[in-house]
């Protein structure tokens, strides 16, 4: 586990899909040092020429630095999946100080508190995204990788972050747009059903075990609030800010 300094401000962002300006606009409005951003997967890594997003990567860190703040970004399942592996991209994320691509499974202290990070999620237009071609815009191990024993191990959690969320959370159903999906992909509908009960048996194996603060999650374009075992369950909206 990495121990990181003592923020003056937390933020959690939600899903910005490859505008990453919105951080650099948040960061000229609360003018402030010591800032730190959680993005909860979605950041939109891998979609455009690798030289492109370095160089954007490489601005966004420069800015971060001047204000000497930090970004930790979980997987999303609109991420390609190599960024977030230890070993993949290490000279260019040697050079990203302050851009911290976060590992599935990693417990990271901040701010005094432990927060486990897990990322990934079916992606409901996985079937057109797949028509580019693999590793274009569609990645198979994008989704989430359930390790339900690993789960069992951790303790003194105080948050999680993840990118999709377990089935008693909102939203409770389908919308419009998955059923559109579900026209060209037969097996979406049982494939994220699947997915939001194994996510539902992880989070309770790491509940049992943990007094959980917070559990925070992006990927459904809304936002959520509930609370459940003594734990708020936050949702949050496109490039949407909420402060810790």
């Amino acid at each position: 586990m990495k121990n990181f300094k003592v923020y003056r401000k937390k933020f959690l962002l939600g899903d910005i899909h490859g505008y990453w300006s919105v951080i650099l606009n948040h960061l000229n409005h609360v003018h402030e040092t010591e800032t730190c951003y959680i993005q909860v997967g979605d950041f939109g890594i891998g979609f455009d020429d690798i030289e492109k997003e370095v160089d954007k990567l490489l601005r966004l860190n420069n800015r971060l630095v001047e204000y000497n703040s930090d970004l930790f970004i979980i997987r999303g399942n609109h991420d390609n999946p190599m960024w977030f592996n230890d070993e993949d991209f290490k000279d260019i994320k040697e050079q990203l100080t302050n851009i911290i691509f976060v590992p599935d499974y990693t417990v990271l202290n901040i701010d005094l508190e432990n927060i486990l990070f897990i990322g990934g999620a079916v992606s409901i237009d996985r079937v057109p995204r797949r028509m580019d071609g693999p590793g274009k815009s569609w990645w198979s191990d994008e989704v989430v990788k359930f390790d339900f024993e690993k789960a069992k191990e951790f303790r003194d959690i105080d948050r999680v972050i993840c990118h999709t969320a377990p089935d008693f959370c909102q939203p409770l159903k389908f919308n419009q747009l998955v059923y559109n999906f579900a026209t060209q992909d037969d097996k979406l509908l049982q494939d994220l059903r699947d997915e939001r009960a194994n996510m539902t048996k992880l989070v309770t194996e790491i509940m049992n075990n943990n007094k959980i603060k917070g559990f925070y999650y992006g990927h459904f374009h809304n936002s959520y609030r509930f609370y459940h075992n003594n734990c708020e369950f936050l949702g949050l909206n496109v490039n949407q800010f909420i402060q810790l």
